[in-house]
C-alpha cells in the first residue's frame, strides 16, 4: 500500500503509539545493553537461556528476568545509560515531527519496565508510555513483577488511555513488529508492521514498512493542524 491511501480513515487519527524493541529502539531487546553496561550481562543471558531451554511463556520469562535486577537502585540509575542508547535511525525526528503535526505520540512495551520508560519517555518527549511494572522496596528493585505487559495488555492499556483523553480506537494508529503487537493492531484504526518479524504480523497490519529509518513512517501521517 502506498503512502496517502486510506486518507479518509487516517483523517480520524489523533494518537500514534509505537512499540519499543525493533521500532523506537534499534535492536531486539533494549534490556540487554542496559544489563551489559551495569555488569549484569551473564545473569541476563543466563535467564534468557533458561527461558528458551524450559520453553517458558512470556509471563514466566519476565518473572525470571526480573530477578536479575534485584538490589539495583531505582532512582536515576538508568538515566545516563538510556541517554546513550542507540535508537532506530530517525526515531527522535519522527516523534518530534508527529507531535508538530498534531498527533499525541506514545510508546507501549512488553520488553522494558517503568524504570527504563521514565527516562526514555523524557528523552523522546513522549506524551505517554506504558510497560511492565517491576516491584521495589526501599528504593531498590526487589526482583518481583507487579504488572506483566503481554500482547492483550498492550491493547488494553492504550485503549484505556484513549478513553481517558476522550478518544476511541478509531482515533488510534499503532506501529509494531512482533506477534505481541497483534492485539494492538486489532484495536487500531490504522496499523503499521515495521520490519515485521513474521508474515502473520505483516498480514495483520494495514501497511508494511521495511526500513531501518523510522522517518519512513512520516509519509503515512499528514498534518492534523
Amino acid at each position: 500500500m502506498e503512502p496517502g491511501q486510506h486518507s479518509s480513515k487516517k483523517s480520524h487519527i489523533k494518537v500514534v503509539v509505537l512499540d519499543l524493541d525493533g521500532v523506537l529502539f534499534d535492536g531486539p531487546s533494549v534490556v540487554y545493553p542496559i544489563a551489559k553496561q551495569m555488569g549484569l550481562e551473564n545473569a541476563f543471558l543466563g535467564a534468557i537461556a533458561k527461558a528458551a531451554r524450559e520453553k517458558l511463556s512470556v509471563r514466566e520469562s519476565l518473572l525470571l528476568g526480573a530477578k536479575v535486577w534485584t538490589g539495583i537502585p531505582v532512582d536515576g540509575t538508568l538515566d545516563p545509560i538510556v541517554e546513550r542508547l542507540p535508537l532506530m535511525e530517525g526515531a527522535e525526528e519522527t516523534v518530534a515531527t508527529l507531535k508538530k503535526r498534531g498527533y499525541q505520540v506514545g510508546c507501549v512495551s512488553s520488553g522494558a519496565s517503568q524504570f527504563f520508560m521514565k527516562p526514555f519517555s523524557r528523552r523522546l518527549d513522549l506524551d505517554f508510555a506504558y510497560s511492565n511494572v517491576l516491584g521495589e522496596k526501599d528504593g531498590r528493585h526487589d526482583g518481583t513483577v507487579q504488572y506483566v505487559m503481554e500482547g492483550p495488555q498492550k491493547a488494553e492499556k492504550v485503549l484505556q488511555h484513549m478513553k481517558d483523553i476522550g478518544l476511541s480506537s478509531k482515533n488510534l494508529a499503532s506501529v509494531g513488529d512482533g506477534e505481541n503487537d497483534l492485539d494492538l493492531f486489532k484495536a487500531s484504526s490504522f496499523s503499521v508492521a515495521f520490519n515485521p518479524q513474521t508474515e502473520r504480523v505483516s498480514r495483520s497490519a494495514t501497511v508494511t514498512v521495511h526500513s531501518k529509518d523510522l522517518r519512513s513512517l512520516l509519509s503515512y501521517f499528514e498534518s492534523t493542524v
